[in-house]
């Protein structure tokens, strides 16, 4: 009888364990399925943006990443976590993990296919964006800002920021998309260089757009007898002489049918554009813009530091960056606006900052009667919509003027919010809104300094201190239960 029960217990407890691992298989299965999950880093590092999640809702054909990376890289973790994300927020991408060190062969077959630069430094660390017959790939100084001031103490770089989701969102848009985007940059009037790598030159801002699926050329308007209907859109950066009459025809001509325009206009400087950006509901002032109660330590208040946004959807998302403009002037609707015309300001100074006409002085004052008070605005947008005639679609001009063209100098792009202002007035000229406000992500690194005494103290709580204490409750617990 003792061994029939002892035999039942044995097979129900059996059966108990085996239920149980059961029970723990289908939980895992359909959690593997079905789940939630939230970021919970303070900068949400792998926390997709709505306009990422726009765009890899809106696939229409598969796609796929490869992800050609050395697992000890510094960025692989961002990357292969972020990339994570993507997948499982559209069935359409498969993503592919090669280490170049460790498959070789895939590796051969990557650098013949895509015609890798085996000589290039970054060439073993890559990650590769293919729809069809486009590809295109980013090293990681595309996905990364970088501190680079431990170098001069034998250091490694340190990443500062990573702005993986901007390039992995531009690269999917890029090779998903058949055309890109023309852009004009014009030149004959002493305008920035698009070709500059000097901290003067646009070269910079030229890698952004091309990264953004932009194609962009420099054009001698004069030398052109029309603009072509390709042109998505044209930018004048910091012109120091005037526009011809036959050139600021060409421009209105093409702002009344449907074009776009970014004029980037600094102070003291006469383009000859006054009139047509008069016609179209914007003034530029003949002044310097200043704010002291922004200004920057050792340097004059002309170095303007703005911080305050419209809600237009170029600065919408940048309510907690600023944007500084190393000279500038007032760039404000007319009184009244022309008919058929939508004018909003677009940033703006404090109520201390004002638009000082008496540009050649050194010790900026307010004068009541002649110079212009604050919130001085230094950044204006215009669009215009023409009715749809039968069998076409509605005419959108759209128009962006900012009073300053060195915030997007190479020396001046990546600092704070500049690059943010510039493409986002880019796309939204392009009408490419859902990609505004996809910037980059600091990396925080949090160190605990501890003195001797503290380490010391540490050390006798971890080895000594802590074991005693538990060893004191079990022989607590055991007196307990024996008594």
């Amino acid at each position: 009888m003792k061994k029939t029960k002892r035999l039942l217990s044995s097979v129900n407890l059996l059966t108990t364990l085996a239920l149980l691992g059961v029970l723990f298989i289908m939980v895992n299965f359909i959690a593997s399925r079905r789940y939630a999950r939230w970021d919970l880093t303070r900068q949400q590092l792998t926390a997709l943006s709505d306009q990422t999640l726009q765009t890899l809702k809106s696939l229409k054909e598969p796609a796929s990443v490869v992800i050609f990376y050395q697992p000890n890289h510094r960025l692989y973790g961002f990357v292969n976590d972020l990339l994570n994300e993507y997948a499982r927020a559209s069935p359409q991408l498969a993503i592919e993990r090669v280490d170049p060190e460790q498959d070789v062969a895939r590796a051969r077959q990557l650098v013949q296919e895509f015609q890798i630069d085996v000589a290039d430094p970054d060439a073993l660390n890559l990650v590769i964006f293919k729809s069809g017959a486009r590809h295109k790939y980013l090293s990681d100084t595309d996905l990364a800002e970088y501190d680079y001031g431990g170098m001069a103490y034998g250091g490694q770089p340190r990443v500062k920021a990573f702005t993986g989701e901007e390039a992995f969102t531009s690269a999917l848009i890029s090779v998903t998309q058949a055309n890109s985007s023309l852009v004009w940059v014009t030149s004959g009037h002493g305008e920035k260089s698009l070709e500059g790598e000097d901290p003067s030159g646009l070269s910079d801002l030229k890698r952004a757009l091309e990264q953004q699926n932009v194609s962009v050329q420099t054009v001698t308007v004069a030398e052109r007898p029309a603009i072509d209907p390709e042109v998505k859109l044209i930018i004048i950066p910091g012109p120091t002489r005037r526009f011809l009459e036959s050139e600021v025809a060409l421009l209105e001509a093409y702002l009344q049918g449907g074009g776009r325009l970014l004029l980037l206009i600094d102070p003291l400087d006469d383009s000859g554009l006054d009139g047509l950006l008069e016609r179209w509901g914007i003034v530029l002032g003949l002044d310097i813009v200043v704010d002291p109660s922004r200004q920057l330590p050792f340097v004059s208040a002309a170095n303007l530091l703005v911080t305050t946004y419209t809600q237009h959807p170029i600065v919408e998302k940048m309510k907690t960056f600023v944007t500084l403009y190393p000279l500038a002037r007032s760039v404000r609707p007319t009184q009244p606006v022309p008919e058929g015309l939508s004018v909003q300001p677009l940033a703006l100074t404090t109520a201390d900052g004002w638009g000082e006409t008496q540009t050649a002085t050194e010790a900026f004052e307010f004068t009541k009667e002649t110079d212009l008070p604050g919130p001085v605005s230094i950044a204006a947008a215009a669009e215009r919509v023409q009715p749809a005639q039968e069998g076409t679609l509605p005419l959108r001009s759209r128009l962006v003027v900012v009073g300053d063209s060195d915030f997007v100098i190479n020396a001046q792009l990546s600092n704070a919010g500049n690059k943010d202002m510039a493409l986002g007035a880019i796309r939204w000229l392009l009408e490419q809104e859902h990609l505004i406000g996809i910037g980059p992500k600091s990396i925080e690194s949090i160190k605990l300094q501890l003195t001797g005494g503290q380490l010391l103290a540490l050390s006798w709580f971890s080895f000594l201190a802590l074991p005693a204490v538990l060893g004191l409750l079990g022989a607590v617990v055991w007196w307990l239960r024996r008594t």
